[in-house]
């Protein structure tokens, strides 16, 4: 097996023991409490400069991109809808 794939495996096997640990659920609700909705704001605003990206450096013929999502996009409004739905939650248990 070639090294990065180890690495990587390693990477994600931690990054999911990580998300279970108390200490990251304290961090996710401090950060809902400090950030909130602007969260939502924050990740459409990657969305729009990643398209803007693309529109000027690949022109007009780049527009599609506003019609058919790039799975990108299809990632950040999943995370969007998921951070809408967290802080909604949030907001009514406190």
């Amino acid at each position: 097996m070639n090294l990065g794939i180890i690495v990587g495996i390693i990477f994600v096997i931690v990054m999911l023991v990580l998300a279970f640990t108390p200490a990251y659920h304290e961090y996710r609700n401090t950060y809902i409490e400090k950030v909130g909705y602007w969260d939502i704001l924050i990740q459409f605003l990657v969305i729009a400069g990643i398209n803007l990206y693309t529109y000027i450096n690949y022109g007009p013929g780049a527009l599609f991109l506003l019609i058919v999502p790039i799975p990108l996009d299809i990632i950040f409004l999943g995370m969007m809808i998921a951070s809408y739905l967290r802080v909604r939650k949030y907001e009514q248990e406190h």
